[in-house]
């Protein structure tokens, strides 16, 4: 028997209307210098098989590529190329070529007059969805799809791995051609052969030894039919096939490595053994592929190691000759990285959302809070009942909170530096504890342990604030069936020999803040990656792997660190370690208005578009000596400038307005007067503003929400450098 004439074809065919796109895949697919060499599929055959490459192509030269610009004018092209016996070998076909046929009916009518073409329909984004294309364009085995912008590696193995797989069907029809005509001729000598059995018995071992010879080529053939299924492993997909009873009878190298199980060991098992935890989404695919001989949807499966997989998988129903179904073909791709990937640039995203709105919540808010904090002060100059008073004290303080909350919202948001202060821990944790006791499940017992004499510490009670509630929340999440959440600290000097073997921390005097629950735990590997912005245990939509890093981040801005200790059932406890003072804390002091400068019948203008701004900082001004302007806008306020300049002593801002911000009412009033005094205020109280107020030549910036002592406080600095400046 001759061996099978090895064909060589490497002719591709791209239909786009776009002629960019006929360049883009030239300098692919027939780059400027390319190696003349074997493609590796030619020369791992060539190792098997013994076969002597072909002559390479000339240097520079991968493909012979030819272009069309509609779906006619490609017919046309093959039906030339079929004509001259030089067809291609496959086609990049765009799916949206108007006015001319679309790539579904452009894949139809090539496949009608050449039926072996390869064909991969291109789009970024179809008017047909993946089940439509399908229905409309048979067989469907061969329907791939290539997605715009294509990605070079992906476009060169497609073209690399089609061609070879077209070469290889022509081989094979070849051979199967020959096969069956030798068969054919064989089946009449044999048949001729019994007629004289009777009367020669030489001819009868003739006839055996001829049939022997034959059954051997057959094997030889088969041998090779294997072998070259064996390029299958090659593929990075899992390859399986699996009896209608679903005992897998085929386990490609692709399959153990995304599984783990070696092909040995996973021949003769059931397929839902091995690869499902939950049956339903497996009997939903089989029910569906019964019905529609193909199937397409992404599974949830399982490892060796129980890790979770998710695959995409494309699976076809297998029929023999008779058309009965026989078994099913499984290509499933592991997209496990790909998904989480896609999670995380989801998340980001709605992070990044969230902290726009949190950024603009937080500029509303402190514009209400500012009339409220202002009032509060009118309202204590004018209450003389100790009862009245100390409810004021409790509005003060309330409002400040909310406050405390909004800078904590702007810190989410954008990152800004919090505000730091003489920090308490007992009375931080005290407060922590009363809302878990409020808010957690009462199956959850939260208790703290507090000594009298602990250190103090500088930093933002808001942020650590932030952190603890962090911790308690995920201890309550570890604890669905109740437990014990414990609170704790304590005063530790941290010798050098402490910070030399661990590495974090200076040697001196911290406070260890203790956060310990009785819950489920945590294996060393989750324990490794449980900072990691993103990585979270919860289910989807349960958490956004956010928490502990952000709390990390908080810590660490403190100058402290953090350490964490679980055990699997046995609960987890959480120590962070933050610098203390030691010197003793001084005494509450009792409430003691301070005296707060006065004007002496200055004229202040004040610019916001908020009203409610505007009239409380009238009547605060003018309580305490000055008259005062008012305008809604940076226009207003620049027209009632021009015509008082000579009588305005100061100018108080808004930085975000309609009609005419800040920053261009502050350079419409220097354009007027470079000398002017300006105090810029804003709502988002964030660098970036201050820096905006700075750039424009103004010194004294204020955020909202402020206080009546703040505002007369900076307006006074203001007007007695004006006064020094005069005098």
């Amino acid at each position: 028997m001759q061996p099978s004439p090895r064909i060589e074809n490497r002719r591709l065919l791209i239909i786009d209307d776009n002629p960019a796109i006929h360049e883009d895949f030239r300098k692919i697919l027939v780059p400027a210098s390319a190696p003349a060499q074997a493609s590796g599929i030619e020369a791992d055959e060539a190792a098997i098989f013994g076969d002597i490459p072909a002559p390479s192509a000339p240097t520079g030269l991968l493909f012979e590529v030819d272009s069309a610009s509609q779906g006619k004018e490609g017919l046309d092209l093959i039906r030339r190329a079929l004509e001259e016996k030089r067809p291609y070998t496959m086609a990049f076909v765009d799916v949206r070529m108007p006015p001319g046929w679309d790539g579904i009916e452009t894949t139809r009518q090539i496949w009608s007059i050449c039926p072996d073409l390869q064909i991969v329909i291109c789009t970024a984004y179809s008017d047909y969805s993946w089940n439509e294309m399908q229905e409309q364009i048979k067989p469907r085995d061969r329907l791939l799809i290539l997605k715009k912008p294509f990605d070079t590696v992906e476009v060169l193995q497609l073209a690399n791995a089609l061609t070879e797989k077209w070469r290889l069907q022509q081989e094979f029809k070849w051979l199967m051609n020959d096969l069956e005509a030798r068969v054919q001729l064989r089946t009449k000598e044999l048949e001729s052969s019994m007629e004289e059995a009777v009367r020669s018995r030489e001819k009868e071992r003739l006839s055996f030894e001829s049939l022997r010879h034959e059954m051997e080529e057959r094997g030889r053939l088969e041998k090779r039919f294997r072998e070259q299924a064996a390029l299958l492993d090659k593929t990075t997909d899992a390859i399986v096939v699996s009896d209608l009873e679903h005992r897998i009878t085929y386990w490609n190298k692709g399959a153990e490595r995304i599984y783990g199980w070696t092909a040995e060991e996973a021949i003769g098992h059931r397929a839902y053994e091995l690869l499902y935890r939950e049956f339903a989404p497996f009997e939903a695919a089989v029910s569906s592929i019964v019905k529609h001989s193909e199937w397409m949807g992404d599974l949830q499966q399982i490892n060796r190691s129980g890790g979770k997989l998710l695959v995409e998988a494309r699976w076809t129903l297998l029929r023999n000759s008779a058309g009965q179904p026989q078994g099913i073909l499984s290509i499933n791709t592991d997209i496990t990285e790909k998904k989480k990937l896609e999670q995380q640039c989801l998340r980001a995203q709605r992070m990044d959302s969230i902290g726009t709105l949190a950024g603009g919540i937080a500029h509303d808010l402190n514009n209400a809070l500012t009339p409220i904090l202002m009032s509060i002060e009118l309202l204590r100059m004018r209450e003389k009942d100790p009862r009245g008073l100390t409810v004021i004290s409790t509005l003060d303080s309330s409002a400040k909170r909310g406050a405390g909350m909004v800078r904590q919202l702007l810190t989410f948001a954008s990152g800004m530096e919090g505000k730091q202060m003489v920090v308490q821990v007992g009375p931080l944790l005290r407060e922590i504890e009363k809302i878990a006791n409020e808010t957690f499940l009462k199956t959850i017992q939260v208790s703290s342990e507090i000594p009298e004499n602990l250190w103090t510490l500088q930093g933002d009670p808001t942020q650590l604030h932030q952190v603890l509630l962090n911790l308690c929340v995920n201890a309550r999440d570890a604890m669905p069936d109740g437990g014990r959440l414990t609170l704790s600290a304590c005063n530790l000097m941290l010798e050098q020999h402490y910070v030399g073997s661990n590495g974090e921390g200076k040697p001196g005097p911290y406070i260890v803040i203790q956060v310990k629950d009785t819950g489920a735990g945590m294996p060393p590997e989750v324990i490794e990656r449980i900072f990691e912005p993103f990585f979270t245990t919860k289910e989807l939509g349960k958490g956004t792997g956010l928490g502990l890093s952000t709390s990390l981040g908080i810590i660490k801005s403190h100058h402290g660190f953090l350490h964490v200790e679980s055990t699997p059932r046995a609960g987890t406890r959480f120590l962070v370690y933050l610098p203390a003072q030691t010197a003793a804390t001084p005494a509450t002091e009792t409430f003691a208005p301070t005296e707060l400068p006065r004007g002496n019948g200055e004229l202040v203008l004040v610019v916001d578009d908020e009203a409610d701004v505007r009239q409380v900082v009238q009547q605060i001004l003018e309580a305490f000596g000055y008259w005062v302007l008012l305008a809604s806008d940076g226009s207003e306020a620049s027209a009632l400038y021009a015509s008082r300049k000579g009588e305005v002593a100061a100018v108080i801002t808004d930085m975000m307005m309609p009609v005419m911000d800040g920053p261009a009412t502050i350079q419409a009033l220097k354009n007027m007067n470079p000398e002017v005094r300006i105090i810029a205020a804003s709502g988002l109280s964030t660098s970036s503003n201050a820096a905006k107020a700075t750039r424009e030549g103004v010194k004294h910036f204020i955020p909202k929400p402020y206080t009546t002592e703040t505002l007369l406080q900076t307006l006074h600095s203001v007007l007695k450098g004006q006064l020094a400046l005069a005098s």
